[in-house]
C-alpha cells in the first residue's frame, strides 16, 4: 500500500511538472522567456551588438552559421526572466527554422521577435537583403510552425494594432524590428540619399508593423537605445521612449507610431499588387540592384522568383513540412527515431 502511494505521488508530481512545462510553452501571458532571432546583412555588427547588450567583454568574431546566447534578468519575483538570442550568420530558412524550433521548445512562439539588420552604407544591396531576409523567415515559419499557429500569431498582432489608424498594412506574423546599421558612416551621406533610404525603411516598417531604429556600435547614445529595444523585446521592459522621424538624424520609430501620410513617399505610376511591391519599385528606381551585388547568398534557386514552378514548389513545401513535423516530434521526445518518408 505504501509503495502504491509513493507511485501515485510520483505520478502526480510528474504530471504537474509536465503540465507546468506545457503551460510555460503555450501560455502567451505567463511565460518568463522570450527569444530574439537576428538576421540580415553581413559584417554590419550583429555580434558586437549582442555582446554590448549582454555586457560580454569579448572580441566579436564572424558568425559562420548560427550563434546562440542568452541573458537573464531578475524580476519582481524570485524567478528570472530569460532572453534567448539566436544570431544567424548565413541566411538560410533552415537555420532560421532551427532557431524558431529551439525557441518554441521553451516558450510560446508568440514571444519570438525577428530582428533584420541592414547595412545603410550599401544602398544597392539593402533592398535585396531585406527582401531575402523576410522571404527566408516566412519559409522558416512554415517549416517550424503549423499554419494554425502562424495564423494565431498574425491575429494576435492585429489585436495589438487595433488602435492603429493606418489601414494599408500587412502585419508580419512575428514581432519585427528593422535596424539600420553602420549609422556612423551613413550620417555623412548626401541628404537626398538619406531621405530616400529613410523614407523607404519607414514605409516598410509601417506596412509590416515593425520597429525601426538606426544603430552604430561607435555611438554610445545609439548603443543605449539599442539596449532599450532589445530589453523591450527580450524582457518586456518599458517600451522604447521617444521618437525621431527626422531623416537627417538617427531614426527611432516604434511600431504603430508612423503613417504613410507622414512619410510622404512619392512613387511613379505603377500597377503593383501590393504596397510592399510599390515601395520596392520606387526604391529600385533610385538604387537599382546590380547583378552580383546581393549582400546575402540565395540558399536555394527555389527561393528565386525567377524559377517559380507551381507543382514542384508545392511538393517541396509538403516535404519541408513533413521534415519539420518529424524534427519537432524527435526534439520533444514523441518519436524515437528519424522517420524517412517514402518518395513521391
Amino acid at each position: 500500500m505504501k509503495s502504491d502511494n509513493v507511485e501515485n505521488m510520483r505520478g502526480a508530481a510528474v504530471k504537474m511538472s509536465i503540465d507546468e512545462e506545457r503551460k510555460k510553452k503555450n501560455d502567451m501571458e505567463e511565460s518568463r522567456e522570450r527569444s530574439i532571432i537576428i538576421i540580415g546583412s553581413k559584417r554590419v555588427g550583429k555580434t558586437t551588438m549582442v555582446y554590448r547588450f549582454l555586457e560580454k567583454d569579448e572580441t566579436a568574431k564572424p558568425t559562420i552559421a548560427m550563434d546562440y546566447s542568452y541573458g537573464r534578468k531578475a524580476g519582481k519575483s524570485l524567478m528570472r526572466d530569460i532572453v534567448h538570442i539566436w544570431e544567424i550568420g548565413h541566411l538560410t530558412s533552415s537555420l532560421i527554422s532551427a532557431a524558431v524550433t529551439g525557441a518554441s521548445l521553451t516558450h510560446s512562439p508568440h514571444h519570438i521577435t525577428l530582428m533584420v539588420i541592414l547595412d545603410l552604407t550599401s544602398p544597392s544591396t539593402l533592398w535585396s537583403t531585406l527582401e531575402e531576409s523576410l522571404a527566408a523567415a516566412r519559409s522558416a515559419m512554415k517549416m517550424s510552425l503549423t499554419q494554425q499557429i502562424i495564423e494565431e500569431m498574425k491575429q494576435r498582432r492585429i489585436k495589438e494594432f487595433h488602435n492603429y489608424t493606418e489601414k494599408q498594412i500587412d502585419l508580419f506574423p512575428m514581432k519585427l524590428c528593422i535596424v539600420g546599421g553602420k549609422y556612423d558612416e551613413f550620417k555623412d551621406y548626401d541628404l537626398g540619399k538619406k531621405q530616400m533610404i529613410g523614407k523607404t525603411l519607414r514605409a516598410v516598417a509601417c506596412n509590416l508593423g515593425a520597429d525601426l531604429q538606426y544603430y552604430s556600435s561607435k555611438d554610445s547614445g545609439l548603443v543605449r537605445k539599442m539596449k532599450d529595444l532589445l530589453s523591450w523585446h527580450g524582457f518586456s521592459n518599458h517600451p522604447m521612449k521617444g521618437i525621431c522621424s527626422d531623416l537627417d538624424k538617427a531614426l527611432l520609430i516604434p511600431a504603430g507610431t508612423d503613417s504613410f501620410t507622414a512619410i510622404d513617399l512619392k512613387y511613379s505610376a505603377t500597377h503593383s499588387t501590393s504596397i510592399l511591391e510599390t515601395i520596392k519599385q520606387g526604391y529600385l528606381v533610385e538604387f537599382p540592384t546590380r547583378v552580383g551585388d546581393s549582400d546575402v547568398d540565395l540558399e536555394d534557386p527555389a527561393n528565386d522568383p525567377n524559377f517559380n514552378e507551381a507543382i514542384i514548389d508545392r511538393l517541396k513545401s509538403q516535404r519541408e513540412e513533413e521534415i519539420a513535423v518529424n524534427l519537432r516530434d524527435i526534439m520533444e521526445g514523441r518519436s524515437p527515431k528519424i522517420i524517412i518518408p517514402d518518395p513521391y
